[in-house]
């Protein structure tokens, strides 16, 4: 269903294709056909859920500045490697858990285990590359999270609230939902996502194909309109009306807040591969020193990688002789940082923060490559 998304927006745009605004067109639409869906749109709706339903005190326990950091980072970590989003999708939900009390060493963390380590991340890596890669992946983004959240504290200190759009509505009401309830709602919205992104495409197709429902799109978008009913069903159900109309509002301004930078950097990001392809700098990574994870490391987070076009990308250059600790630094920076994430993540923290967590982003993902690449 991707991939025919995928064609029909670069199709639109196929005016373009003999102008230098090509590259980056083509990109976006890339970008829009793979991951609007299927990533983007469900993380703004968990980002405003987050924002509106989850009080505070119960995301500063687990995840506050004062919070056991034994407790804080290991769960920030772990949280982030649950959810199925690009290094843009997760800014979203990194911005509602920020805004609700994060600390801004967990909240980090979070923002770079996400994109790098999840459950499609981990599993296609190990279809294309092995079981060696994908263990000492999870391993090394789990460390190398926890070391840049810890990092960003001692070198920022704790931060301010970021500071709210004035048309942001925020609520603070005690609730009678119960714990159960809460979690019921966000497991909803995950399996929304772990849908759109074909998760569960094998158990939908064959199911489809029992009830004689057949086409390329159909069975997967019946599938996501009956966990949106479900979910709507739940949702009138458990909520008020104005809580439900602050949710939509709390997700459609984060949208506007972030999205357009997203494309805006998917768009230079189309520019920049072009100018620099990525196998021109082959010379780089036959071995295993510390220029070439770094050069890795630079390159992987200037450019845009979805979680499986990463794998696929790395899986060829070991192909042409990638050796395999910049194999993994690639593998580690260019899912957990982008050029658009940070020109989105930006306005939200500050560029002096955005700017100190793409370098440290740059230095662990080497470090964690070059070790790697010493053992095996």
């Amino acid at each position: 269903m991707l991939q025919y998304l995928t064609m029909s927006l670069i199709a639109i745009l196929e005016p373009f294709r003999d102008t230098w605004l090509w590259p980056g067109l083509a990109e976006v639409g890339k970008f829009l056909g793979t991951h609007l869906i299927s990533g983007m749109v469900p993380a703004f709706f968990i980002a405003g859920a987050i924002a509106i339903f989850l009080d505070k005190q119960r995301i500063t326990k687990l995840m506050g500045a004062q919070a056991n950091p034994l407790i804080a980072y290991p769960v920030a970590a772990f949280s982030g490697g649950i959810l199925t989003v690009c290094s843009c999708g997760v800014i979203p939900i990194f911005t509602g858990i920020l805004q609700q009390g994060a600390g801004i060493g967990p909240a980090f963390t979070f923002l770079m285990a996400s994109p790098a380590v999840n459950l499609i991340a981990l599993s296609y890596t190990y279809t294309l590359l092995g079981s060696k890669f994908m263990l000492w992946r999870g391993v090394l983004v789990m460390a190398s999270a926890i070391s840049i959240g810890v990092s960003m504290k001692l070198i920022c200190g704790e931060h301010e609230q970021p500071a709210e759009p004035a048309n942001v509505v925020m609520v603070e009401e005690e609730s009678e939902r119960t714990d159960s309830q809460l979690l019921i709602f966000f497991m909803m919205l995950l399996l929304i996502t772990f849908t759109a992104t074909g998760l569960f495409d094998s158990y939908i197709y064959a199911g489809a194909e029992k009830a004689g429902i057949t086409g390329l799109l159909l069975p997967r978008l019946l599938a996501i309109f009956a966990e949106i009913a479900v979910l709507a069903a739940l949702t009138l159900k458990w909520f008020e009306k104005y809580e439900i109309i602050l949710w939509l509002r709390k997700s459609k301004d984060l949208f506007i807040l972030i999205f357009p930078k997203v494309v805006g950097g998917i768009f230079l990001c189309g520019l920049l591969a072009v100018a620099f392809p990525l196998v021109s700098f082959m010379k780089f990574f036959d071995s295993n020193d510390f220029s070439g994870n770094f050069v890795a490391s630079v390159l992987g987070s200037m450019m845009y990688f979805g979680t499986i076009v990463g794998v696929t990308i790395v899986s060829t250059l070991r192909d042409f002789g990638m050796n395999s600790g910049p194999a993994m630094t690639l593998l580690l920076s260019a899912p957990a940082v982008s050029l658009p994430s940070i020109l989105a993540l930006a306005p939200i923290t500050g560029r002096k923060k955005a700017a100190i967590f793409l370098a440290l982003v740059v230095v662990f993902s080497a470090l964690s490559g070059y070790i790697f690449g010493m053992t095996f």
